[in-house]
């Protein structure tokens, strides 16, 4: 039984929550969704420009990746590779 595979939906997703203090911090949260979590990834304390260029990264990764990206607050976003729908954000999502 060693070939079987757990579908995605068996389980609960994880959600990772991460709060990037420097840029290279931003390849951990790509990391974390190559293994298949959610991340949540807050830069609302970071300076501007370094908070545009993570989150710049970040997309550009989550649209290599065929994901989807929800802006749930003001510098937070919700990022993942399957189509999770957050209830009354729909209207902000974008990939």
């Amino acid at each position: 039984m060693d070939n079987v595979i757990p579908l995605f939906g068996s389980s609960q997703p994880e959600i990772k929550v991460v709060k990037p203090s420097s840029f290279e911090e931003a390849q951990q949260a790509v990391d974390q969704l190559k293994a298949g979590r959610l991340v949540m990834c807050n830069v609302s304390e970071l300076p501007s420009h370094l908070a545009q260029r993570i989150i710049d990264f970040l997309s550009g990764s989550i649209d290599i990746l065929s994901g989807d990206v929800v802006k749930v607050g003001s510098g937070v976003f919700l990022y993942s590779l399957t189509e999770i729908e957050v209830a009354g954000f729909q209207e902000q999502r974008s990939a």
